[in-house]
């Protein structure tokens, strides 16, 4: 939010699966409750579900964190498994992705679902967390049915998450996530059999994104209610708002002026089922952030950077994300996130509604 001379000025200002849940994206929220069904002596049994999930990634992740951030949510699946008499099975399913640990991990869970071959369902989950000695994503991937384990490691190779490791069988195996977008990615597992000469590809699977229909418009007409004038003081600095109507009502468009520093705007609109963000920084940039679930905006709405225009470097001062919650009628609470040579930090802004 604060562009590159407002942080120069106010330093202080411009330093941000579970297994069978997701939690919402609401980075001010308390945890969410377990979606477990009641069992005597819940409370104890929901306990580390409760703890174990994080609703953003922890700050320290930087830049890396974008590498599987894109992918946490719910999606459809259209799995393909390629035997080697060159039959395919396919089988529908569904996958969960959510940080855990304080968002120092990211995990998810693949679901199959049963088939007139296999009366129950199957049931996989990933554990993975980036080595920052090695530069890289590790993962452990088990499947308890199956009596499988395996690890892999590796990360962002051009528009692709490729992931290498050894099977239980001892061949090399590489697990590729391609054709990335906001609802839709490719999954392929190969293995081969000569040392990584060739591959040979055992799972195909398609995924897409599920979405709760009409509910970014319904976010979107709660954000509505921000219209008008807000204050809030940051470091000793008077930090105004003033959130307008446009484009016959299509636009939320948000006026931001620190102090005596240039305005910077910011533009919320709906697209499809997901809500975008994008802000006019006084920095010369203009990230583009997604809310791609959008929550209900008293327990706030979290937009996740997609994109980024008018970066002279990679190591310029961007925004990477913004939550918004509406704690009451007339006070807004905003956390904002940015990235600045490697290093992340956060900034929450707590506004007044002007009188």
């Amino acid at each position: 939010m604060p562009g590159s001379t407002w942080s120069t000025r106010f330093p202080g200002i411009a330093a941000l699966l579970l297994v069978g849940a997701v939690l919402p994206d609401n980075a001010l929220s308390q945890p969410a409750k377990s979606a477990v069904a009641p069992q005597p002596n819940g409370s104890s049994r929901e306990a580390m579900i409760n703890i174990l999930g994080s609703p953003t990634p922890n700050p320290a992740l930087g830049d890396e964190a974008q590498t599987f951030d894109r992918l946490v949510g719910t999606w459809d699946a259209d799995f393909s498994f390629h035997r080697t008499d060159g039959t395919v099975d396919h089988k529908k399913g569904e996958i969960h992705f959510g940080w855990v640990m304080d968002g120092t991990a990211i995990q998810d869970l693949w679901i199959g679902y049963p088939t007139d071959a296999q009366q129950e369902r199957s049931i996989g989950t990933t554990f993975r967390f980036f080595d920052t000695k090695l530069k890289q994503w590790r993962i452990v991937f088990i499947n308890p049915r199956l009596n499988y384990m395996v690890a892999a490691q590796g990360g962002r190779e051009g528009d692709r998450i490729v992931l290498r490791g050894v099977d239980a069988d001892g061949l090399p195996l590489r697990w590729t996530f391609r054709e990335i977008t906001t609802d839709s990615f490719h999954w392929q597992g190969e293995k081969s059999s000569d040392g990584g000469k060739t591959w040979s590809l055992e799972e195909d699977h398609h995924m897409t994104r599920r979405r709760q229909a009409g509910k970014s418009a319904t976010t979107f007409s709660q954000m509505k209610s921000l219209v008008g004038e807000w204050d809030a003081t940051q470091d000793g600095v008077l930090v105004k708002e003033t959130y307008t109507l446009t484009a016959n009502g299509s636009t939320l468009m948000a006026e931001t002026r620190p102090g005596n520093e240039p305005a910077m705007i910011t533009m919320f609109t709906v697209d499809g089922d997901h809500l975008i963000a994008t802000h006019y920084c006084s920095a010369g940039n203009q990230p583009q952030m997604v809310a791609g679930t959008p929550d209900d905006l008293q327990r706030g709405v979290r937009f996740t950077l997609a994109r980024v225009t008018g970066m002279k470097t990679s190591d310029d001062w961007h925004n990477t994300g913004i939550t918004i919650a509406l704690d009451d009628r007339d006070h807004m609470t905003q956390r904002w996130t940015w990235l600045y040579k490697g290093q992340t930090g956060t900034t929450d802004f707590h506004y007044t509604r002007k009188k």
